[in-house]
């Protein structure tokens, strides 16, 4: 399989898209320039998109790549960060017609069942990208699901859960090998500060004082 490189370049700011940043490191905690203590926006991946070939969007374009069905989001690599992690063939689901002209996107397809698979590749990725030990989300069971994707890359996976999360969710995060401790909601957030600053654990959800997403 020949994988199309990144096109990643930098990391540019949503509350001010004049300003960027270099690819490395990540900003988790969002642009440091233009959040505040009560908002905080994100940064998100800018790519040389003039260099983008067409043919990317073409149906035919994972074959003529040796890229098979079910391999993952390789296919779109040029539009995404260093895919660094492994993956376990997240993404291509398929769209369900259930009426005439409505369709659903069948996200129950992923590898572990969440629509959150692609997005915890490229943090995941990103972990391995800067010599993180392991990984730590917050997450009420869908961005749990980011302990397959470190067990899958050899890292340890730390997750703080809802003290109501259910049973199911509660075994799927254990059977991936993630350390679980259920808390109090509002205390799950700074408990990731904490283990990020303390032990060096990169977070795969948002440490941002809004929730923001990190990939």
């Amino acid at each position: 399989m020949t994988l199309p490189s990144t096109l990643a370049t930098a990391q540019r700011s949503l509350g001010d898209p004049d300003i960027s940043y270099p690819l490395w490191p990540a900003l988790t905690r969002g642009c440091p320039r233009t959040s505040t203590d009560s908002l905080s926006y994100p940064v998100d991946v800018d790519c040389a998109y003039e260099r983008v070939d067409t043919a990317l969007f073409d149906p035919g374009y994972a074959a003529w790549h040796g890229i098979p069905r079910g391999t993952g989001i390789e296919r779109w690599a040029p539009l995404l960060p260093p895919l660094d992690a492994p993956g376990l063939g997240e993404g291509d689901t398929p769209l369900i017609e259930l009426a005439p002209g409505v369709y659903v996107k069948d996200e129950a397809r992923n590898p572990t069942w969440s629509h959150k698979d692609r997005l915890n590749r490229c943090t995941t990725s990103a972990a391995v990208r800067a010599g993180a030990p392991g990984v730590v989300v917050a997450s009420s069971g869908n961005h749990g699901a980011a302990a397959a994707y470190a067990a899958r890359a050899g890292l340890r996976c730390v997750v703080f859960t809802s003290t109501d999360t259910p049973p199911a969710v509660d075994a799927f995060l254990h059977a991936y090998g993630a350390v679980v401790l259920p808390v109090p909601i509002d205390h799950r957030w700074p408990l990731v500060r904490e283990v990020v600053e303390h032990c060096g654990l990169h977070p795969v959800s948002n440490l941002t004082a809004t929730h923001t997403g990190h990939a």
